[in-house]
This record gives C-alpha cells, sequence and structure tokens, in this order.
C-alpha cells in the first residue's frame, strides 16, 4: 500500500512539473524563425520549464532584439547552440518574473544596486545604455544564472555565463560573476528566486 501511494505521488510531481503549452507566434514565418521554433519547443520538452516559464505567449521576430515586454520575444540569436538559446529564453522569463512578482521593489532595489556597484560601465556593449535598465539587469543576470546551473549544470551554465560576459552587457554579467556571493544576499534579502 505504501508504495502505491508514493507511486501515486511521484506520478503527480512528475506531471505537474511538466513545462507548460507554450505559445509560439512567428512574425516573418521564415524559414529561420521555424527552426528557432522548433528549438524552443524542443527545450521545452527536454528539459522541466514549468519553474521558468512565467508567461507562455512568445513571439520570435528574426528582425528584433531579444525583449520581454509587451510580449516576449526572441530573436534567432544562438540557433547553433542549445545552451545559449536556453540563456536567452531564461533570460527574458526572469525579466517577466521581475514585472509579475518584484515590480514594487525595484524602487528599493535599484539605489541599493547603484550604491553596491557604482563603476558599472551602462554604455552599450558594457550595459544597455541606460542606468536604471542596466543595474535591474544585475538582478535577472542572477536569475538568468540560477536556473542554467539548475537546467544544465554548474559548468555549462558557467560557460554561458563566460561567454555572454565576453558578448554583451560585459560590465553587469562580469559584475554578477564576480560578486556572485554579494548578489546572492541581495536578492535573498529581496525574496527575489524562481
Amino acid at each position: 500500500m505504501k508504495r502505491i501511494l508514493f507511486t501515486i505521488l511521484m506520478l503527480t510531481v512528475w506531471v505537474s512539473a511538466k513545462t507548460p503549452r507554450l505559445n509560439i507566434t512567428l512574425k516573418h514565418d521564415s524559414a529561420g524563425e521555424q527552426k528557432r521554433k522548433e528549438q524552443i519547443e524542443r527545450l521545452a520538452e527536454k528539459y522541466d520549464l514549468a519553474k521558468y516559464t512565467i508567461t507562455p505567449d512568445i513571439v520570435i521576430d528574426q528582425q528584433a532584439a531579444n525583449h520581454s515586454s509587451p510580449v516576449l520575444t526572441q530573436n534567432l540569436l544562438f540557433l547553433d547552440n542549445d545552451d545559449r538559446a536556453l540563456s536567452a529564453y531564461v533570460h527574458e522569463q526572469a525579466h517577466w518574473l521581475m514585472m509579475e512578482h518584484h515590480r514594487r521593489q525595484v524602487r528599493e532595489m535599484l539605489p541599493e544596486l547603484i550604491r553596491l556597484y557604482p563603476n558599472i560601465d551602462i554604455t552599450r556593449p558594457h550595459g544597455d545604455g541606460y542606468q536604471g535598465t542596466s543595474y535591474m539587469h544585475l538582478v535577472v543576470l542572477m536569475l538568468e544564472w540560477h536556473a542554467l546551473e539548475d537546467l544544465l549544470g554548474a559548468s555549462r551554465a558557467r560557460a554561458v555565463m563566460e561567454f555572454k560576459r565576453q558578448d554583451h552587457y560585459k560590465d553587469l554579467y562580469a559584475t554578477v560573476m564576480d560578486h556572485r556571493n554579494e548578489m546572492e544576499g541581495f536578492l535573498k534579502r529581496y525574496g527575489v528566486k524562481w
């Protein structure tokens, strides 16, 4: 009897932890956009993204930069690298987590982040070009790193973060990677987690 109850409990946990159905729309219905859609669907099948999917609505637009709002939008970057593509997915979902669950805390977080890291270069490609969103990206990048470690393991997650540190948001990724313990404490103080 105990074995049957345990099996039922485990099946319930397994079924409920599946990636939610994603509503993926293609902006131009191009071959590249089709490949990105297939990649995202394959990753959603391979990994349990339930915890990391705040919005199921995704637009794939080969001409756009990846962005989270008003609709999570992915471009064709990283079609040849699933780990980096997964990082782009969880990065934009992390923005949604902040918008949906921590919007009011941003006013408190921002001055503290500026005080903690006053010398970040926010100009592109070191930041996103704007003080407020560059500094709030520190939180998003930490969430991204946590998600990647959970999904890919520490070594592959670090490899993605190291690549991105050299590619874009250079000072932002460097700050998070060089001050991980401090950033984890910051997130804990504000209750920010997946």
